[in-house]
């Protein structure tokens, strides 16, 4: 008897097992893992699936208006503010052999690529992309280092904002190294930019055809067949 009542457990306890295996549907993407939930959909916010009571589109929480990451210093100039920084900023370091070591480090792996190695702005990248100024004119010379420091903060023409690359003390730094080749390097003469002809003259000239250009050019004659 206790073999027989061992072989029906037995048999109970296999079909049992079987029906797990079936399982039951679990989650909004149903699928049958031994009627275990899916742990894939479970019930909490996820930050890529929308808010499970529907009043956000994403899971992910806005930050409040004005709040600030820990660590995070937000650089105040705008844009267009470079006079601003260039009286409000000072260097907090001073150009010991340390700093200027570390602001050749970050020059030659950051800013070499477009300014090049002297700061003349004939880096490998101005085969296809505009060339910078060079850092050696006098204007740049001139510049205080607050102005200096707010153009890689914001970017200057094709350069773009590289305040998330750059964090201020290697930004420092690369301003002491730059005054340091100013030392050496000759001054650079000022960017130059080609005069271009009236917009009008030279749109005159090429909707003018060759023959009324040589006709127009031409001395006037006596009109034959005049009175």
């Amino acid at each position: 008897m206790r073999s027989a009542a061992r072989a029906t457990a037995l048999v109970a306890l296999t079909a049992l097992l079987s029906a797990c295996d079936v399982g039951l549907p679990a989650g909004r993407t149903p699928h049958r893992e031994g009627n275990r939930l899916d742990m894939v959909d479970q019930p909490k916010l996820k930050p890529q699936r929308r808010d499970i009571f529907g009043s956000r589109p994403t899971g992910l929480m806005e930050p409040q208006p004005g709040t600030i990451a820990v660590g995070e210093h937000p650089y105040p100039y705008a844009q267009n503010e470079a006079d601003r920084a260039g009286v409000g900023l000072v260097n907090p370091l001073q150009p010991s052999p340390e700093v200027v070591a570390h602001g050749k480090f970050v020059y030659e792996n950051v800013c070499i690529a477009c300014h090049g190695p002297k700061g003349a702005g004939d880096g490998h990248v101005t085969a296809l992309f505009p060339k910078p100024p060079s850092l050696m004119t006098q204007k740049v010379r001139d510049w205080p280092d607050g102005q200096l420091f707010h153009r890689p903060m914001r970017g200057q023409n094709s350069m773009p904002s590289h305040a998330r690359q750059v964090d201020a003390h290697d930004a420092w730094s690369v301003i002491h190294y730059i005054r340091e080749m100013q030392k050496v390097e000759p001054v650079a003469p000022p960017s130059a930019v080609a005069a271009a002809p009236p917009a009008s003259d030279s749109a005159a000239a090429m909707a003018r055809p060759t023959g009324a250009a040589s006709s127009a050019t031409a001395p006037a004659g006596p009109v034959k067949g005049g009175k």
